[in-house]
């Protein structure tokens, strides 16, 4: 048998190779850590990203992995999101994780695909082995693949809809018969738990959340800087977003709303802290409403220190997320006692439903968010009460509180 406290992860989360050796992404850098307050020695598998690409994503901040080697052991596995790739890896691949498996005591396996998903692969062969593991979701993905392919040509478009029911053929088989489901957020937890009970499994299925507050670590909301960072020198209501420039996030919406306010002669001053693939669409979508007075892009900010400045200094988070995923900014608004303001979801209703630290709308209706934040405008005291009930709703996120967590749920089921 393998020692008790010992762990293995495979993760989408890519590892990098760079000239000082392997290199991690900064928050799961960080996530390992916390994992190691409750776990003596770790596995980790994951896809080892190639340098081009690599090159291509300046929003990804990298730390080098040797500090952890002592305590981890790191397991790179092939970069195989196509289909005639991944294929051609799995003969490869099934020999090093069953070795991996062998190893360790307990097995988490983060789902995160189809193509190159070898969290899935691990699945099935503990499966095999008749070992029990924990899965680990952050969003109904088969659900957004087909959500974030509404816009693309029709031969892709039908892609997806092919792709996304093997993938939830793929996902049910492995879920409902995993030993521990930990699902992030509502939204996530309601789909998945409903595949668990099928397998008279519920019980096991738990609604988790994820935070990476390295950085953020404020224990009370600060008086606001005379000179905010990256918001404009000029009185207005202060909104800001976090997050990658996607699909998933809408921000042509999120625009149309500052739009609408703009319209209405309201006096908002709003940063998008972010980068991503729909950058370009975005600066023009500015320019076309005529935005630049308003809107701030720094794009990426590798400095989290500047990051909690900003959330200090924003009166509201505006969000406009359209697929059922489970988003970190969310949490780490509300540890700033900034209310959340956006489109309904089990996984922001969850989140506020202690103390109402936020107000949500219909999914898409620009219209009615962009009067959600007017009427704040007008209301000073509404706005001041929902800054101290966002606290209220943030105060139990914290990164060591979750990790502690889920290790424990870990060990109690798996």
């Amino acid at each position: 048998m393998p020692p008790k406290s010992t762990m293995l992860l495979v993760l989408p989360v890519p590892f990098r190779m760079g000239e000082a050796g392997l290199m991690v992404e900064h928050q799961a850098h960080h996530g390992m850590r916390r994992w190691l307050d409750s776990f003596t020695h770790l596995s980790i598998a994951a896809p080892l990203i190639p340098e081009p690409l690599a090159l291509q994503r300046p929003e990804i901040s990298w730390l080098p992995a040797s500090d952890l080697t002592t305590y981890i052991d790191f397991c790179p596995l092939p970069w195989a999101y196509r289909p005639d790739l991944f294929l051609k890896c799995i003969p490869h691949v099934a020999s090093i994780l069953n070795n991996e498996i062998d190893k360790c005591h307990y097995l988490q396996f983060a789902l995160g695909g189809l193509w190159g998903d070898w969290a899935a692969i691990a699945a099935i062969l503990a499966l095999k082995k008749q070992r029990t593991f924990s899965v680990h979701t952050d969003r109904v993905e088969h659900e957004v693949v087909l959500k974030v392919s509404r816009e693309l040509s029709r031969s892709r478009r039908l892609r997806a809809v092919a792709e996304s029911a093997m993938m939830k053929a793929l996902h049910k088989f492995i879920i409902k018969r995993c030993g521990l489901g930990l699902f992030h957020g509502m939204d996530t937890y309601e789909y998945y738990h409903a595949w668990m009970q099928q397998n008279g499994k519920g019980d096991k299925a738990y609604c988790i959340h994820n935070i990476h507050d390295e950085g953020l670590q404020e224990t009370s909301v600060k008086p606001l800087p005379p000179t905010p960072p990256l918001f404009k020198e000029k009185k207005g209501l202060r909104i800001l977003y976090t997050g990658r420039i996607e699909a998933t996030k809408a921000p042509m919406q999120w625009l149309t709303v500052l739009n609408r306010l703009k319209e209405k002669n309201m006096a908002v001053d709003a940063v998008w802290a972010g980068d991503g693939n729909l950058r370009q669409e975005f600066m023009k979508k500015i320019s076309d409403y005529k935005l630049e007075g308003i809107v701030t892009t720094p794009g990426f900010i590798k400095d989290r220190t500047m990051i909690a400045e900003l959330y200090r200094s924003a009166d509201i988070f505006l969000f406009t997320h359209i697929t059922p995923e489970s988003p970190r900014c969310l949490l780490e608004a509300l540890r700033f006692g900034v209310p959340i303001i956006g489109y309904e979801s089990a996984f922001a209703r969850d989140l506020i439903a202690g103390n109402g630290g936020g107000f949500l709308v219909p999914n898409e209706n620009t219209e009615i968010l962009a009067e959600a934040v007017a009427e704040l405008i007008s209301n000073q005291k509404h706005l001041s009460r929902l800054k101290e009930q966002a606290f209220k709703d943030g105060a139990r996120f914290t990164s060591k509180a979750v990790f502690e967590e889920r290790s424990r749920l870990i060990k109690v089921y798996t």
